[in-house]
């Protein structure tokens, strides 16, 4: 007697739930712990790995470094000192000089709205970042392109570019705590996010049109940057939650 095979039983339905448990948890868009978090360490993920690709090309002395040299020297050739006049202008916008004054203003206002979480994460974008930046300096310790010297104050090595770095948390943290803190304002809170975002780019072009630094050493710089202020963020959402967690225990 022959006995007609068993139906084939659908494999997604029962096939690791706590894997779709897991993934289900990490696009969840109504929990900071979800979506959110997943972005967030992402963005850190994402930048952390753009860094170390840049980093390995540095190190390497391989074709992204000829064409770092190739594009300086292009550069360099078509600039007049009435640009260089200008462009140096616009790279005080990242200076350490506006980026401390900028991080002292935003810790003020802060501290005198209660804001203790963002203070928090603020102050460690600031400062981590800073920190971050002169350790993988002196870590790469790579030198200078020979076309900026007039523009540099003291000696320092090239990759990353601490004014990339520091522009992008500098103006980046802003964003972010203007949407925290700015609900209203529709059009003039969009104006000075685009404001924000064009001071980063500005930032970042203006030092490679000196010739202080190599397009590499901006990119690393906006990498390293984005990477440490997704990280900053992140935690202060997860702070954010487990506030509401401790304050809402039946709504978490």
């Amino acid at each position: 007697m022959v006995h007609d095979p068993a139906p084939p039983q659908p494999a997604a339905e029962g096939a690791f739930p706590w894997l779709r448990t897991i993934l289900k948890d990490r696009i969840d868009p109504n929990t900071y712990l979800g979506l959110h978090l997943t972005v967030g360490l992402a963005v850190a993920a994402l930048g952390i790995w753009l860094f170390s690709t840049l980093l390995d090309g540095v190190l390497d002395n391989a074709e992204l470094v000829r064409w770092d040299m190739a594009a300086d020297a292009a550069i360099h050739a078509r600039m007049t000192p009435p640009d260089l006049r200008i462009v140096n202008l616009v790279t005080q916008l990242g200076s350490p000089v506006a980026m401390v004054l900028l991080g002292l203003a935003g810790a003020a206002w802060l501290w005198r709205s209660g804001c203790r979480t963002l203070l928090v994460g603020w102050s460690a974008a600031y400062v981590g970042g800073a920190i971050i930046g002169q350790v993988l300096k002196y870590a790469v310790h790579r030198t200078r392109p020979v076309y900026g010297s007039a523009y540099l104050h003291g000696s320092s090595f090239s990759f990353p570019s601490g004014h990339a770095m520091g522009s992008i948390i500098g103006y980046g943290m802003l964003l972010y705590v203007l949407r925290q803190v700015w609900h209203g304002g529709g059009r003039r809170r969009r104006i000075v996010e685009v404001v924000a975002s064009l001071f980063i780019v500005a930032v970042g072009v203006s030092r490679i049109l000196l010739g202080v630094h190599y397009p590499s050493d901006v990119l690393g710089g906006w990498a390293a940057g984005a990477a440490w202020m997704a990280v900053c963020i992140t935690g202060m959402g997860i702070s954010y939650h487990r506030q509401m967690d401790r304050t809402h225990p039946a709504a978490s």
